[in-house]
């Protein structure tokens, strides 16, 4: 079989294909070559558990040559919904096609899948609405996993087109997803999440592909790991909402990692194993046994205990026993490549095999992942690239970890990293840390408030892995800015700069009444001055309140003056004129609708500005950093010796808010403009 052959050829040239740094593995979503020959191997037999789940693929009305396209049109979207079903039918029938192409190896269902790719990036320039994340997110993967078999296989497929399917993907696709999804739900993210690693994965882009992992470690929303799986016990963050939502979110998270191993990057190990627990609580609960339970609330302060949208208090039994075509992935992956016991998953694996379906779900995982169990791990091929950097500061040094590497085609650890450093992003590069066993290193002593770079790369017996990513950060913070909680404060915050913006993360009930609790980034001031900030969306506390401001201490109840954004959203300046008097809030002005979606999401970066003249403060906000618009002056009478900055404050108890500025600039610092 043609397909066959050249899918051999290609598992063979995984190695030398990742020699070069900007390089992936291909075809490398969902289904590797490697993946497709077994699927290939199986199907032909026409017996066992793959071809029994292959019927399914083969009876579907959406992967049928004769399919009748429902679409393209110029734009789609949820909310109002715009061409809806007809979208989600095409992605259907374009993934499903191509993947009956490249198990068969019929070319009608390559021509029929190049159709309808062809036809949607031609003629789809938007995909919108208030739950255009979602949409995105969901079938936008399909999309992606159809267009990159078809460039990968002898599918008939031109170069041609599949470079003009890059440019498609990053200029229609990519922009309702490149902020995630702060404001919403986990599943919403972990859609995004998925379509963004395939598009960077598609168009081999190492420095999109490295941020999105880090997300999926480190994100500020509830689709990131941490923050989709709360708890070690493997209670999710939608456990309290309903079951089908979360195994929606754990779905598309099991993609996200699958796609990743497949790229040696073990998402799926990280914090021992977390998304797994993640399945196996939500299986257990569904399968009608009772599981441990804690108080939770999300990282928006809309759902779960004390939620000011949904104070939901207890686990939902809502479509609790109903299973979604997500398990057959995960068991594959813990129990027959790595051999992690997962006791429910496989009772949910036995109850509806062979797997189906949805809109929501590709799906198909009895036919696509299952395998034979590995007996020994073995280096088959170099580690996956280093990726996922998540680099925390403090005044000596910067800690670094990252996401364990591994050879997906052996299933074996990478053996040893080396570390590289440099002052500049462009080199040279010295290796600072030599064969470390494992993806984590403090590199110290630094010289304070010092940009540094850094690269790494995985090894194993086989070779060395290409360079990661470029990673910048800087030892504590630059200049003379320093950062402090300020008021009751019950999680400490911190500050990370690293060249381009700060990232903020600060608890704190308000920044109002008597006295202030928030995470303060400020330096001194020294008579008159003026600091000008650029607040970058989104931010993951619906009720966060970012601003510029000026403060005579770092008392909490201290007399200052701010221009803050309050919820939902609109621009003011707020100025307590005595210690320990009451904050007074200015006139407050919109910053008008077409910089807000459904009334509480930021949908681009906003200017703020706070000027001191003597004891006069006068506050302005900009959508451009241009055009200004004034909120007025105050007198407040402060020593001329102050402290101007920046706060964070999530105005909710025990969960801080991630905020980010940049464009920052005073009277004596100006950050880089990139």
């Amino acid at each position: 079989m043609k397909v066959l052959l050249f899918l051999i050829l290609s598992a063979g040239g995984l190695v030398s294909a990742l020699g070069n740094e900007r390089s992936f593995v291909h075809p490398g979503l969902l289904h590797t070559a490697s993946d497709l020959e077994r699927m290939s191997l199986a199907v032909s037999s026409e017996k066992g558990p793959i071809y029994e789940g292959f019927k399914i693929l083969r009876d579907s009305p959406y992967a049928q040559a004769n399919y009748a396209l429902k679409g393209p049109f110029p734009e789609w979207g949820r909310a109002p919904n715009i061409r809806k079903g007809e979208a989600e039918n095409d992605a259907l029938a374009v993934y499903q096609n191509a993947l009956m192409w490249a198990v068969t190896g019929k070319k009608e269902h390559a021509v029929k899948a190049i159709q309808v790719l062809n036809a949607w990036r031609m003629t789809l320039k938007k995909v919108g609405g208030i739950d255009g994340v979602l949409a995105a997110g969901l079938q936008g993967f399909m999309f992606a996993n159809a267009a990159e078999i078809l460039r990968h296989t002898e599918s008939g497929w031109t170069e041609a087109e599949a470079l003009l399917c890059e440019k498609w993907f990053r200029e229609v696709w990519d922009p309702p997803l490149e902020h995630y999804a702060y404001f919403a739900n986990g599943n919403w993210e972990t859609a995004a999440l998925q379509t963004r690693m395939a598009i960077a994965v598609y168009c081999s882009d190492r420095k999109m592909f490295e941020e999105t992992v880090r997300y999926a470690v480190a994100g500020a929303g509830n689709g990131s790991i941490p923050h989709m799986v709360v708890f070690p016990s493997g209670q999710c963050q939608e456990t309290t909402r309903a079951q089908h939502y979360a195994q929606l979110g754990l779905g598309l998270l099991g993609c996200v990692a699958e796609v990743a191993w497949n790229q040696g990057v073990d998402l799926y190990g990280w914090k021992e194993n977390r998304i797994l627990k993640g399945f196996e609580y939500t299986a257990q609960y569904g399968l009608g046994e009772n599981v441990p339970f804690q108080h939770y609330l999300d990282r928006t302060g809309k759902y779960g205990k004390g939620g000011r949208n949904n104070d939901y208090d207890k686990i939902s039994p809502v479509s609790r026993g109903s299973f979604w075509p997500i398990y057959e992935r995960i068991f594959n992956h813990y129990s027959r490549r790595r051999s992690v016991p997962a006791p429910y998953s496989a009772r949910v694996i036995t109850l509806k095999e062979p797997e189906g379906f949805n809109r929501d779900h590709v799906g198909l995982g009895t036919l696509s992942h299952r395998r034979e169990r590995k007996s020994t791990p073995v280096a088959r091929s170099v580690p996956g690239v280093p990726s996922g950097f998540v680099m925390r500061s403090s005044g000596r040094g910067v800690k670094i970890s990252w996401v364990q590497s591994v050879d997906p085609l052996g299933c074996s650890n990478a053996e040893t990293y080396n570390l590289m450093r440099s002052s500049s992003p462009d080199g040279p590069f010295e290796v600072v840390a030599p064969s470390l066993k494992a993806s984590l290193h403090l590199d110290a002593p630094l010289k304070r408030g010092q940009l540094y770079y850094y690269k790494a790369t995985a090894s194993n017996k086989v070779g060395r892995s290409a360079p990661s990513a470029t990673i910048a950060a800087c030892v504590g913070l630059p200049g003379a800015w320093s950062s402090s909680d300020v008021g009751a404060i019950t999680v400490p915050g911190f500050v990370e700069y690293n060249g381009d913006a700060f990232s903020m993360e600060g608890e704190g009930h308000e920044i109002g009444g008597t006295a202030d609790a928030f995470h303060y980034l400020y330096a001194r001031l020294e008579g008159d001055g003026v600091i000008t900030a650029r607040v970058r969306r989104p931010m993951s506390s619906q009720w966060a309140t970012p601003g510029v401001m000026m403060r005579e201490s770092l008392l909490p109840d201290s007399r200052h003056a701010s221009v803050l954004l309050h919820p939902h959203w609109s621009g003011g300046l707020i100025s307590r004129k005595e210690t320990g008097g009451e904050t007074v809030t200015g006139r407050l002005e919109p910053l008008g609708e077409q910089y807000v979606i459904k009334k509480n999401r930021l949908s681009a970066p906003y200017w703020i500005r706070l000027e001191r003249i003597g004891d006069t403060f006068t506050g302005s906000m900009s959508p451009d950093g241009s055009r200004w618009q004034s909120l007025g002056s105050v007198m407040v009478r402060m020593e001329k010796a102050i402290y101007l900055g920046l706060p964070a404050c999530s105005q909710l108890r025990g969960v801080t808010t991630t905020l980010t500025y940049d464009r920052v600039s005073t009277l004596d610092w100006k950050m880089p403009s990139r």
